[in-house]
């Protein structure tokens, strides 16, 4: 689907709940363009799509490990146990796999360092290991909770940021979706009720796909 298409298409699921409100349809044409508004809300309501769809339906690419030459990944030695930490690159939405080859399982879900779990890998009896990792994203890295000596990365991917300026690849059941929340965004704007019916849909389509 084109970015023409996703705004055509934006246009028929915003007019097919609305009688066309003439209150909305007034106070888009006397501020600027209608087309303006869905194009200025694509990116971040693709941002927020990758952000909350189900794992599966995103494309992951590899996190770099380094970058001209220098590691982006660092450990440190901490109480017989390695804790690791790596770099995200600029147009990271969300954690896809991480997996140490030491631990058990992968890691798709991080902790925030809000989480009060954050404050248990600080200690060495509470932290995660090999059983069970864990995974912290802190502002512009990833802090990996721990690992054996000698461990390397075996799996690290993460879902990127998808340009709505150039072509969308991505998976295509997330582009009426897609349509839906940039609708809900836009309906969002101006207080209309039919925003609801919009994230509705978002959301009912989530459901079917967990």
């Amino acid at each position: 689907m084109t970015r023409q298409q996703i705004i055509d298409r934006v246009k028929i699921k915003m007019e097919e709940v609305t009688p066309f409100d003439e209150g909305l349809a007034v106070s888009l044409s006397d501020v600027k363009p209608f087309l303006s508004y869905i194009e200025e809300n694509m990116q971040n309501s693709l941002d927020e799509l990758l952000l909350i769809c189900p794992i599966h339906l995103t494309t992951p690419v590899n996190i770099p490990q380094s970058k001209s030459g220098t590691s982006l990944f660092t450990t440190t030695l901490d109480n017989h146990r390695m804790v690791g930490s790596l770099v995200i690159p600029t147009d990271f939405i969300r954690l896809h796999t991480f997996k140490m080859s030491s631990w058990e399982r992968p890691v798709n879900r991080p902790i925030s360092i809000e989480n009060p779990e954050y404050k248990n890998q600080f200690n060495r009896w509470g932290r995660g290991g090999n059983a069970k990792p864990i995974v912290a994203k802190n502002s512009t890295k990833l802090e990996i909770y721990t690992f054996d000596q000698g461990a390397t990365i075996q799996t690290a991917l993460y879902v990127a940021r998808i340009d709505t300026q150039d072509n969308f690849d991505m998976n295509e059941k997330l582009f009426d979706p897609l349509c839906s929340l940039i609708a809900a965004n836009v309906f969002g704007i101006f207080g209309s009720p039919q925003q609801k019916v919009m994230l509705q849909e978002v959301d009912n389509f989530i459901k079917s796909e967990l």
